[in-house]
């Protein structure tokens, strides 16, 4: 009986594990993790093998963290989690302190603190981080806006928080490429050494430079470039 319900159990985290559909490169993270914490190197960690490992790893979990992870069992270091297992766990543990890092990121578009949040919430922001207008970010908030009245509960947040996120870090990147000598700053000239090659001309980009060189000191700071970049919404 108690073989069956662990192959019952395996099969359950293995079953998760699929759903959770991981990179591979995600997984050998894990692994290499796992097997790390597998001090005797017998395919299961052990309660004590993984309060004695994990701070290494930055796993800095309360005593409650670690029960749960655990299912509140194996306190007597009886036995232990499979890979499987410790990748769901470890999973959702990360879920979880994404969705409180989505509660404060929340906030800060929700300034008068009605529990929701609108494109005009959003536009400051998005203007800031992306270079969006206030019609691209209706457009973007329309997109995770599920039951269409017209803004963002907590839930609709959390996915549109993170292309926000992902928008950026393009962004970010494509700003870092332009800005050859790394003074914080794009200048026409280093947009000239990038997209001429494109095939753009010169009449062509020095109008685009204009229009978002704001306050015309004839160099792009990172909100400006990210107008000129002009990423799209999807």
């Amino acid at each position: 009986m108690a073989e069956s319900a662990l192959y019952a159990a395996v099969e359950t985290a293995g079953q998760r594990l699929l759903e959770l559909n991981l990179q591979p490169e995600v997984l050998a993270q894990y692994r290499r993790r796992f097997d790390a914490l597998d001090l005797n190197k017998d395919g299961i960690v052990e309660f004590r093998e993984f309060a004695a490992v994990s701070r290494v790893f930055g796993y800095n979990l309360s005593r409650e963290e670690v029960l749960d992870i655990f299912g509140r069992r194996d306190l007597d270091d009886s036995g232990g989690i499979t890979f499987d297992e410790f990748v769901v766990a470890m999973k959702r543990r990360s879920d979880q302190r994404a969705s409180g890092d989505s509660r404060s990121k929340f906030r800060l578009y929700d300034t008068k603190k009605r529990g929701y949040v609108t494109a005009d919430d959003a536009f400051p922001i998005l203007e800031q981080e992306l270079g969006f207008d206030l019609q691209k970010t209706e457009a973007m908030v329309d997109i995770y806006d599920k039951n269409r009245d017209y803004r963002l509960s907590l839930l609709e947040f959390v996915d549109f928080q993170k292309k926000v996120e992902e928008l950026k870090e393009q962004i970010v990147d494509a700003f870092n490429e332009f800005d050859e000598n790394k003074d914080g700053y794009v200048d026409l000239n280093e947009v000239y050494v990038k997209m001429l090659p494109k095939g753009c001309t010169h009449q062509q980009i020095e109008a685009l430079f204009r229009q978002a060189d704001k306050d015309g000191d004839n160099r792009l700071n990172y909100s400006e470039f990210a107008a000129f970049w002009d990423i799209p919404v999807d």
